[in-house]
């Protein structure tokens, strides 16, 4: 009984994209047709579960497919997100000639993605991968008549084929030493097989893949580029197909993970995307290019995890990405009109240096308090990482509070703050001890030195400190947003007159 849940769930938006590209009836009938198949595969994924737990009926664990908890998790998190956007995308697009295209590439990059995050071998899991790819691309020419969207189809093309062909090399290489389709599972028996340098440089190959589609530095220059793309179209890229990097990394963990030079390179490429998407969203004027550079921040966090060997953080924190960004994209109307409201608002008045100092102060003495109590009395055991990565989420916890007790610190706002840090430190450490009980870590680990953590968190102080200082603020405005442009705005491409072109012949 399992296996057929599981299977129905897997089939579940490949139905989806047959009845929206067949069926004969409008455009609505079939986008909403499409959309209760997927939601049909959502609830086939819970009873997957549940008969997993309650009933020992585990999901098939052959073959083409990897029926673990991580697999039942994301297919669970993956077909119901795609449901409630394709939900939302019926009013959204409602009497749009392009709806029936959306609900087809809609399930089509859902399916690819379930296929993937499902796969059992890496021959499958390529196939996932590069499907997504594929659909994506497709998705977003769903207004292909505007510059902009063309153009942000050429760079989300142009990096995935660049990004991509390494991992196809890397699973030739593979396959080739196995001489078969190989498992998952064994992609550290069979690097073992393989040569030092060989391996070295097939964990390289995947990392370039992983960064790629998660959108870091060096590939960074995708993601603002898909600024046009309709709001159920962002809300699935952003809620999903980014979160892939790290997903890639911990399905080949067994062999990525005993690289010290390619977990390095995954830490760093993490550190410097938070930190420039960072700079970047904090002078960014629309809600829209805000929640664009916010994404980019939270893949480089969630790579840095990856980076210092905390695969179930990375997880944890990719699934309340999802969860989180797709409500942001989905309210993003209501967004733009509180910010516009907000902007009638009168400037607010300095800060007395008394305050500043005492916000300061509180804001950091306060996330500790909650997470050393939280760790000590939830889940004392502790690693180099997971204290690192504590420390770092303690430190942005700080800024945060600060920024908002310089405003405002009265007695409400203090035990506001302090209820606050409290539920959400103590929830946060209690989901990381469930999710690392879920997720068996790579036997061998050569994680980047948890150490390195302090070089992003001194340059995110460094920008927190410039960006509210009245000297440097108005500069450094002005440099980011510039820059900003130049990588995510399309100029319209220029028209010549028949004068004018006949005035350059003759020249």
């Amino acid at each position: 009984m399992g296996s057929v849940v599981f299977t129905i769930a897997i089939a579940a938006p490949w139905v989806g994209v047959v009845v929206a590209a067949l069926l004969p009836a409008s455009a609505g009938t079939v986008a909403r047709a499409a959309a209760w198949a997927t939601g049909t595969g959502a609830l086939a994924a819970i009873a997957a579960r549940l008969l997993a737990v309650l009933a020992g009926q585990q999901p098939p664990s052959g073959g083409l497919w990897a029926g673990d908890a991580v697999a039942v998790l994301m297919l669970t998190l993956v077909l119901w997100l795609s449901a409630v956007i394709q939900m939302f995308a019926l009013r959204y697009l409602r009497g749009d000639l392009r709806q029936r295209w959306f609900a087809v590439w809609a399930n089509a990059l859902t399916g690819s993605t379930v296929v993937m995050v499902c796969a059992g071998t890496v021959v499958t899991f390529t196939i996932g991968w590069i499907a997504a790819g594929v659909s994506l691309v497709f998705l977003l020419h769903t207004y292909g008549s505007l510059p902009q969207a063309r153009q942000g189809v050429r760079r989300t093309g142009l990096s995935f084929l660049i990004a991509d062909a390494p991992l196809v090399v890397a699973v030739l290489v593979l396959t080739l030493a196995a001489g078969r389709d190989i498992r998952l599972a064994e992609v550290g028996s069979v690097s073992a097989t393989l040569p030092e340098g060989i391996v070295v440089a097939v964990a390289l190959l995947l990392v370039v893949a992983a960064l790629g589609r998660s959108a870091q530095i060096p590939f960074h220059r995708w993601l603002p580029a898909t600024l046009s793309a309709p709001t159920p179209v962002s809300a699935l890229l952003h809620a999903g197909v980014v979160n892939a990097g790290a997903i890639l990394v911990i399905r080949f963990s067994p062999l990525i993970a005993p690289v010290a030079a390619a977990m390095l390179v995954i830490f760093a490429a993490g550190a410097a995307t938070l930190v420039y998407a960072t700079a970047v969203r904090l002078v960014k004027p629309d809600v829209k290019g805000r929640l664009v550079f916010s994404t980019a921040g939270q893949m480089g966090f969630m790579m840095m995890a990856v980076g210092l060997g905390a695969f179930a953080a990375a997880i944890f924190h990719l699934i309340a990405h999802a969860l989180y960004k797709s409500a942001l994209f989905l309210s993003a109307g209501t967004g733009v009109a509180n910010h516009a409201e907000q902007r009638t608002w009168p400037a607010p008045e300095p800060s007395p240096r008394s305050r500043t100092v005492a916000a300061v102060l509180l804001a950091t003495a306060l996330p500790v308090a909650v997470l050393v109590a939280a760790k000590g009395m939830l889940a004392p055991q502790a690693t180099p990482a997971s204290l690192a990565l504590l420390g770092f989420v303690a430190f942005t916890a700080a800024v945060a509070v600060a920024a908002g007790l310089r405003r405002s610190m009265t007695a409400a706002t203090l035990t506001a703050a302090a209820i606050g840090l409290t539920v959400l430190g103590f929830s946060y450490v209690a989901f990381l001890g469930i999710f690392e009980h879920l997720i068996t870590p790579a036997a061998s680990i050569q994680p980047a030195s948890p150490w390195w953590l302090l070089i992003p968190a001194a340059l995110l102080l460094g920008l927190e400190l410039l960006v509210n200082s009245p000297r440097t603020a108005s500069r450094m405005h002005s440099a980011l947003y510039a820059r900003t442009l130049a990588e995510s705005t399309v100029s319209a491409p220029t028209r010549i007159g028949p004068a004018r072109a006949r005035q350059k012949e003759a020249v």
